[in-house]
């Protein structure tokens, strides 16, 4: 539920001003990486508590360099977003290094790639139904994190 949460309310502020709060970053990645230490001291049998609905989805039973191989998708974003002055946005790759602590390496593979598709089928047909009034949206920016949502939603309910 928490990562619902963290991906609702990042969609949200990326649809509505193409920009994610870096206090909503910071409160989640410190959120997080405290739920990774606190699930790794408490056990296996953690999963019996009244709170694990609050953390469903989230890797519990991997090794750290997992998580951190999570988040390295987030990082490459980041490392993107330099190189090209802006064009990619670093809010979204914070957003993924983030969840990359949540959901280890093939869940945030799956949420990127996922949201990827999405804003390009979007795109596409953004695009085309463009071309055919004749005006040109080649050049508009799509708020990424809003074609991450429904794969977040799978990622929580299975």
């Amino acid at each position: 539920m928490c990562f619902l949460l963290y991906v609702i309310m990042a969609a949200w502020q990326d649809g509505k001003s193409q920009r994610i709060s870096g206090w909503l970053l910071l409160f989640f990645f410190v959120h997080f990486f405290v739920s990774q230490i606190c699930w790794k001291v408490l056990g296996e049998d953690s999963g019996s508590y009244p709170q694990s609905l609050w953390f469903h989805g989230m890797e519990v039973d991997v090794s750290p360099w997992y998580l951190l191989a999570g988040s390295m998708i987030g990082i490459l974003l980041l490392l993107i977003s330099r190189l090209s002055d802006g064009a990619l946005g670093s809010g979204d790759g914070l957003f993924f290094l983030i969840t990359g602590l949540y959901l280890g390496f093939w869940k945030n593979l799956f949420l990127f790639c996922s949201a990827l598709i999405l804003c390009s089928m979007f795109g596409l047909i953004y695009v085309v139904a463009g071309s055919v009034q004749g005006k040109d949206y080649r050049k508009k920016a799509l708020p990424f994190l809003l074609f991450a949502l429904p794969a977040g939603i799978f990622l929580v309910c299975i």
